[in-house]
């Protein structure tokens, strides 16, 4: 298990050399939530693997090459599973309320106005990207828009609920995106749908 306070990045991943930088990941997730069949997940295997490891992989090596990539997408191993768990929303009728590819902009502004990292530009490791991401300040607008997003307006008074619908109708996400969901982590999300390919 790697310790991200005290552990060196890895730039080698059990065995292999990696791209570490946040853009393999992304690619791959963006991808993965769009995935509808298995032909496309075989596309995606096939796609994926040359993007992280800067050796080529014997295609023979694929689904263990793509095991390793998942774990290393996760965190970790097993023990990293553990600890951040791996579950999901338990109500299917949540909205998501992020996207990488949709909510890009944000993403990018919200890193260079929160830590003055140009993610056009800088290299940042997959694994510090995400937790800078997920301690990103509510202030920024990437912030705003995933509270917006995720906010219950259930039991709220009409005149808030329908202010707060009106916002989430500017900020929606499209139909039939597998997204974050209300209630889920961003890491439990991630976690979900990559363990489909695992």
């Amino acid at each position: 298990m790697h310790d991200l306070l005290t552990d060196t990045l890895p730039t080698e991943w059990e065995g292999r050399a990696i791209d570490p930088d946040f853009r393999p990941m992304v690619w791959l997730l963006i991808r993965t939530r769009r995935v509808k069949t298995n032909e496309d997940s075989a596309r995606l295997i096939a796609s994926a693997i040359p993007l992280f490891f800067v050796e080529p992989i014997p295609v023979a090596q694929y689904p263990e090459a793509f095991e390793s990539l998942v774990r290393f997408c996760q965190g970790g191993g097993p023990e990293y599973e553990e600890r951040t768990g791996t579950g999901s929303s338990s109500d299917p009728q949540d909205e998501p309320v992020l996207d990488y590819r949709c909510d890009a902009d944000y993403i990018v502004g919200a890193f260079q106005q929160a830590y003055g990292i140009d993610l056009t530009a800088d290299k940042v490791h997959w694994w510090r990207f995400k937790a800078l991401l997920h301690a990103l300040p509510p202030e920024t607008p990437l912030g705003k828009i995933v509270e917006i997003r995720g906010k219950d307006t259930s039991d709220m008074d009409r005149a808030d609920r329908d202010y707060y619908e009106t916002l989430k109708e500017r900020f929606v996400l499209p139909d039939g995106l597998k997204g974050v969901k209300r209630n889920e982590t961003l890491q439990e999300h991630e976690d979900a749908f990559l363990n489909r390919f695992g």
